[in-house]
């Protein structure tokens, strides 16, 4: 089972889908092909047909879905089994030069395979078991052992081509996640010898310093997000890449936020409806009065009025128990600010905006407690900064911080840091992040140059002739 199926097999439980065997099997047929025939070998390492013919029949469906119909021709039949052949290669040749040239996986990544593929292994029982046991709900007569063996079997036989025991399952789930581990790990082994020239450096500088100016002087309400993107989650995913131009209009603001902790009680929510009600009752009233100059409402008027005041004072008063923490929080944020302690020093220690300062699951952002955010008064774009931060921010000059004020349900206090210096960031300031965004492409582009050198060994047999015998008979089937 290659790994890509391993995780199809977590996410699909195809239970309801039985393969059927066709009984009268056609000479030189997919059918009457024996599964057990290794048709991918090179050393110890094989796959079988029926292993080939369960990818093929997994992968089907995919591509038909997506408009890539390998039945449409034979071209289209062929490329799709050469795809196929390429993939299971490509980690056949790995694992054999793994175990040729003596490679081990550390204790440290033993451990992590055993354990990622125990877990997997765990769901999986988990998951056949609970179809199992709702089954027997359904039909009691038959145990629950028989309708698990019964599920074990048919997903075995999906997404391997043989019908299998938990016991053999499991055993060939490990042999394939082991496998799998092999590969990325000695992947990575080979691959740190491979690194970016500095022409490749300049090379993905220069396109890419193109791309974002235009890109920012025809949108420059998008630099905000991909620069912050780019400080936060680089390295997290290949798209996330540093930027090579900033446009105009652009500085760092330094943010403490403190927010009052639980919730208002339910009491406090509909004394606030409440005094919404009364707000609209009194206006019609009085404005009933008003039109026709009397004073006819004007005990029930005197009542609402009463009745507000009184919601009025109640709510205040849970309120400012609500907020009490929060407010003194923030205030002793202040007076360390006012006693000269340098805002980032106090940011860092009071603020509870989890973008800068983690919360459990991640560090923060190291670029946002050292320089600060970006902000623009001259643009507004996605995920940008309440309009009332923005006001309290425009009255500052640089260096300079707020009063406390709220917004939000929040207490903010926000500093100005800085001014985004616009125009080219130089090549110097970023050498090293493109250095690791080349990196990616340079050794898998040296990565696949390797595994082409590889499968030129004449140790590699491939049973072209068995392989082309699969969906040839459903070419142009509707």
């Amino acid at each position: 089972m290659n790994r890509k199926i391993t995780a199809a097999a977590c996410a699909i439980m195809a239970i309801g889908f039985a393969l059927t065997a066709c009984s009268g099997k056609k000479k030189n047929s997919a059918e009457s092909a024996d599964p057990s025939k290794t048709i991918i070998r090179i050393g110890d390492q094989a796959v079988s047909f029926a292993s080939y013919k369960a990818l093929f029949d997994n992968y089907l469906p995919y591509m038909q879905y997506y408009g890539q119909d390998p039945l449409e021709s034979e071209s289209a039949l062929t490329s799709y089994q050469d795809w196929l052949v390429d993939e299971l290669t490509n980690d056949l040749v790995t694992v054999y030069q793994a175990k040729s040239a003596g490679f081990k996986l550390s204790e440290k990544q033993e451990k992590e395979l055993k354990e990622q593929t125990e877990t997997e292994i765990n769901e999986l029982y988990d998951r056949f078991m609970k179809f199992a046991e709702q089954s027997h709900d359904d039909d009691p007569s038959i145990p629950v052992e028989t309708y698990f063996d019964s599920i074990v079997n048919e997903e075995s036989e999906y997404y391997t081509g043989v019908a299998m025991s938990w016991e053999d399952y499991k055993s060939h789930y490990y042999s394939e996640a082991e496998k799998a581990y092999i590969v990325n790990a000695y992947k990575e082994f080979v691959c740190r010898e491979f690194v970016p020239s500095e022409n490749d450096i300049t090379n993905w500088y220069d396109a890419a310093y193109e791309n974002d100016k235009a890109n920012y002087i025809d949108s420059p309400e998008k630099y905000k997000k991909d620069e912050e993107n780019f400080e936060m989650n680089f390295g997290a995913g290949e798209s996330i890449l540093p930027v090579t131009f900033v446009p105009e209009g652009y500085s760092r603001i330094m943010h403490i936020v403190v927010s009052p902790k639980g919730e208002l009680s339910d009491e406090y929510k509909a004394k606030l409806k409440r005094m919404e009600e009364i707000k609209t009752e009194y206006s019609e009233l009085a404005f009933e009065d008003a039109l026709n100059g009397t004073n006819k409402n004007a005990g029930k008027l005197a009542s609402l009025l009463s009745e507000y005041k009184l919601l009025k004072q109640a709510t205040e008063g849970e309120y400012s128990q609500y907020v009490e923490e929060a407010y003194e929080k923030i205030r002793d944020a202040y007076k360390e600010l006012a006693s000269g302690k340098p805002f980032a020093e106090v940011m860092a220690e009071y603020t509870e905006d989890k973008r800068v300062v983690g919360d459990g699951t991640n560090e923060g952002c190291e670029t946002f407690r050292t320089k600060g955010e970006l902000i623009s008064m001259r643009y507004n774009g996605l995920g940008d900064w309440s309009e009332k931060i923005k006001e309290e921010f425009g009255k500052l000059s640089m260096g300079s911080y707020s009063g406390i004020f709220m917004d939000g349900g929040s207490y903010h206090i926000v500093y100005y840091a800085s001014d985004e210096r616009s125009g080219d960031v130089p090549l110097e300031e970023i050498h090293d992040y493109i250095k690791e965004v080349c990196m990616v492409g340079v050794r898998n582009s040296q990565w696949n140059d390797l595994l082409s050198e590889w499968k030129k060994d004449p140790e590699l047999k491939i049973d072209y002739d068995t392989i082309r015998l699969v969906g040839a008979e459903e070419i142009g089937k509707e």
